[in-house]
């Protein structure tokens, strides 16, 4: 088994030098705009995942047995809102 990687490996890490030594320059810029997209982006990404886990915590939770489920709530009718005021 440790042949067969050591075998893979060598060409792939030499095609890889060969194709870094034949590139060229680019001769590009990032300006203010890309660069605040990309932030954005990354901050858009961020806030989803914690979104994301804010969703899903209280499961997990109650999954590895640290937090029971939530019991539903049972409401009880107040008698007294259902009194018809005579005018």
């Amino acid at each position: 088994m440790h042949r067969k990687i050591a075998s893979t490996l060598f060409p792939l890490t030499l095609s890889l030098l060969f194709v870094g030594i034949s590139t060229s320059g680019a001769y590009a810029y990032l300006d203010a705009g890309t660069g605040s997209m990309i932030l954005q982006v990354l901050l858009g990404g961020l806030a989803g995942l914690a979104i994301a886990g804010k969703l899903y915590w209280h499961k997990f939770l109650a999954a590895i047995g640290i937090r029971r489920e939530a019991q539903p709530v049972e409401v009880k009718e107040d008698p007294s809102k259902n009194v018809q005021a005579d005018r």
